[in-house]
């Protein structure tokens, strides 16, 4: 990650039971926005582990406005 220059959304869900925000995976993205500019992460509310099929329109509703903006 440290390599990548571009904007980097990270949205994730809290109830990821397969790779939890708690966990190693978790945490390493977690860390990255404090250590790298360019990488911002959204942790989503009542969200498990495929975002855009549990709540696509609170992906959308995320993800949309860095696309088009």
């Amino acid at each position: 990650m440290p390599s990548i220059s571009i904007p980097v959304l990270v949205l994730w869900g809290d109830e990821d039971s397969f790779t939890p925000v708690d966990g190693p995976v978790g945490k390493y993205f977690s860390s990255l926005p404090s250590q790298l500019s360019n990488v911002k992460l959204i942790v989503l509310e009542q969200v498990g582990h495929c975002p855009d099929d549990d709540r696509p329109d609170l992906v959308h509703e995320k993800l949309l406005p860095k696309l088009v903006g």
